[in-house]
């Protein structure tokens, strides 16, 4: 929901006092008796796990004893206020509707512009494990992801109701200096010509072309269907049962973008470089079968969702370019040796023509 009082800023501002405020308001008579905050992880977001104690009312809600609170607590040069909100607003609104694997929201709030924060269900109660991109995921695993994306993608099918949000290709197209700041030539040289890189050959490592690419892509992201996009579906925000089944989180950045973001993003990001090699071409097939599978009545053409495909690369070729404050360097490294190999592999440059 929509607040107009401050949320808290600041970790120590996490009281039992302030999760009995809100967490009564969905769960009448709830009082936190204690809270003591856990493990703080900080991030592009910053995660903070609680440790509660309820009263009776609490307990007959069946309330947990530890929950997550995600927010924009710790503040560095990466830090985007919008993404705060965004998350926030994506529980209070559309994931109500989404039949995919999502973390339960216990409450959400959001001032504009200013905070938002989550209050999440701890998966570890339920034994998931979450992703990573150095521990990369099966063929079959992959195939489970573009089900449940395809899934996602098909509810909201070129609807109208998505043009109340934020477009993914419109937006970068418009507000491209957010990358842009990682290819300033400075950055771009020490990255290039560091380990992160070590799979960009040739072309790739031209720094014009490679902006070139990338405007191209944004501006061609909106010849194809629009839907409603994760838009940063990658193997770190995602989670997985004990069974092995996927789930999504880091909602931060949901919006109306080209199916094929969330589809290549994920596809050439999860999988070893000889497992996309091998099983791209029918995990593309798998996915526009699941569109239909899930009520969309012409799903793309093999041919033109291959094409798009390869010109999707472009966007996850900034992996090894991400600073430091956002992501492990070991992850935008492999992250960069997946993306590296694959704009070869599919010429995506030439998909571009650039």
């Amino acid at each position: 929901m929509q607040v107009k009082s401050r949320l808290p800023q600041l970790v120590e501002e996490l009281t039992a006092d302030w999760l009995t405020e809100v967490l009564s308001r969905d769960y009448p008579g709830t009082v936190v008796t204690q809270a003591h905050v856990g493990t703080v992880i900080s991030g592009t977001a910053t995660k903070v796990r609680l440790l509660l104690t309820y009263n009776a009312a609490g307990h007959s809600h069946r309330l947990p004893p530890t929950m997550w609170i995600k927010g924009g607590f710790i503040r560095h040069d990466y830090s985007y206020d919008n993404s705060f909100v965004n998350e926030a607003r994506f529980f209070g609104t559309w994931a109500r509707e989404l039949e995919i694997n999502i973390p339960r929201a216990y409450w959400s709030g959001w001032e504009d512009g200013v905070q938002g924060l989550v209050l999440l269900e701890d998966l570890a109660a339920r034994n998931a494990t979450f992703g990573r991109a150095t521990s990369l995921i099966s063929i079959d695993q992959q195939a489970q992801a573009l089900d449940l994306l395809a899934k996602m993608h098909a509810k909201w099918w070129e609807s109208p109701e998505l043009k109340s949000l934020k477009n993914f290709s419109k937006a970068w197209e418009a507000d491209g200096d957010i990358v842009m700041q990682m290819l300033r030539p400075d950055y771009f040289d020490a990255c290039i010509n560091d380990r992160r890189c070590a799979a960009y050959v040739g072309p790739y490592r031209d720094r014009e072309r490679v902006m070139a690419g990338l405007r191209t892509q944004w501006a061609r992201g909106c010849e194809v269907p629009q839907v409603f996009s994760h838009a940063d579906a990658h193997l770190g925000n995602m989670f997985f049962e004990p069974d092995g089944t996927p789930g999504y989180l880091d909602w931060q950045s949901w919006q109306e973008g080209p199916y094929m973001h969330d589809v290549a993003y994920s596809t050439i990001g999860n999988l070893k470089v000889e497992d996309r090699r091998h099983a791209e071409k029918d995990l593309v097939a798998g996915y526009l079968a699941a569109l239909s599978a899930y009520g969309v009545a012409n799903p793309p053409s093999f041919e033109d969702a291959w094409a798009a495909y390869r010109r999707h690369a472009m966007h996850g070729f900034m992996w090894p370019f991400t600073p430091e404050e956002m992501q492990p360097l070991d992850i935008v490294t492999a992250e960069g040796d997946c993306f590296g190999a694959a704009v070869m592999d599919l010429d995506t440059f030439g998909a571009l023509g650039v």
